[in-house]
């Protein structure tokens, strides 16, 4: 039994929505569609759905309403689907399509991958990525569990899964900085336990770093961006998922990446 939660914004036109509910009916997999409104958001429309049991959730949108809909079903038995509409290239890779129709294809087929997300303390999950709404050089400050890094950032994102990152481990955020001036970056509070040197280490550029957790501090708030939300604003803790997801994917899908 699948139940569809539908971004009407991301449809490129109203026909749109008809026509993937015609190609869903002709692959065998139509069900109850659904729409957020401001009277009753995705949150509130997967609670619905849940309490008529419905066995395979799907999203179909952007990063956005993925994101909203897999943050509820983290450590549930029911399957996560996900119909990409102008979405991340980081979603796509993440299911394997490059379009809607393969999208709905792999429904059908059901092959489910276990993932984990990334979550927010402020209750936000992401499937994917997460990036600091820096505008220019920035002053921030990473706690980790071992050690603090500050710096000046031109960029700060925050990865579950990236394609172009290899995974260390499934439960590993991922963190990358690009420094505005590598001169200015320093490492203090055990670095040394972290890299096996017995001297913090310094010049900072296009670096990255590892971690099941960990809080951004900025000099004022500074929002954190999935898709084009503003999902969440510092200082903010970030982890990952104790729990896991059980995503559709296609065949070609990267869930294999921290197996390669």
């Amino acid at each position: 039994m699948y139940y569809y939660i539908f971004d009407i914004k991301k449809c490129k036109k109203r026909s749109q929505v008809q026509e993937i509910k015609d190609y869903l009916g002709s692959l065998g997999i139509a069900g109850e569609y659904t729409y957020p409104t401001a009277a009753q958001n995705a949150n509130e429309l997967v609670s619905i759905g849940l309490s008529k049991q419905y066995s395979t959730f799907v999203a179909v949108g952007g990063d956005e309403i993925a994101n909203a809909v897999a943050g509820r079903l983290v450590g549930r038995k029911e399957a996560f689907g996900v119909i990409p509409l102008e979405a991340t290239p980081e979603l796509y890779r993440l299911i394997g399509v490059n379009h809607w129709r393969e999208a709905c294809e792999s429904l059908r087929f059901r092959k489910i991958s276990e993932i984990r997300l990334g979550q927010t303390a402020s209750g936000y999950a992401f499937l994917t990525k997460t990036s600091l709404a820096i505008n220019g050089s920035t002053e921030i400050t990473l706690e980790f569990k071992d050690f603090i890094i500050q710096t000046r950032a031109t960029t700060l994102t925050v990865s579950m899964f990236d394609p172009k990152i290899k995974k260390i481990g499934d439960d590993y955020l991922d963190v990358t900085i690009s420094s505005a001036n590598p001169t200015e970056s320093q490492f203090v509070n055990r670095i040394s336990s972290f890299f096996g040197s017995k001297k913090p280490q310094e010049k900072i550029f296009n670096s990255i770093f590892r971690g099941r957790s960990l809080r951004i501090f900025t000099k004022s708030p500074t929002g954190l961006i999935c898709g084009s939300a503003v999902v969440a604003k510092t200082p903010q803790l970030i982890e990952s998922s104790d729990e896991k997801l059980r995503l559709v994917t296609s065949k070609n899908s990267a869930q294999d990446w921290n197996k390669e």
